[in-house]
């Protein structure tokens, strides 16, 4: 009973690491009302790139754990379903 104790304090954290949704830390430019001269407007252009570039890296970055995770799980089936023949 002791160890299996110890066994669920080990496994807890494995258990919750996806119930914490992941969100990105990208900063979204200000957009201004209009742009004083063409230093402004060509700052804000570099600005919007890297914010989108930040974002476009997020997105592949969670679409890259969606197919690990639906990958194990296919391979889980695959599994079950040669042991159950």
């Amino acid at each position: 009973m002791r160890n299996l104790f110890f066994l669920g304090l080990l496994l807890s954290p494995f258990s919750f690491a996806d119930l914490i949704e992941p969100s990105h830390d990208c900063n979204q430019p200000d957009i201004p009302y209009e742009f004083e001269d063409q230093y402004e407007r060509d700052q804000f252009q570099v600005d919007v790139e890297e914010y989108k570039t930040c974002i476009t890296e997020f997105v592949e970055e969670q679409q890259d754990a969606i197919r690990k995770h639906k990958s194990a799980a296919d391979d889980a089936i695959d599994e079950w379903n040669a042991f159950s023949r």
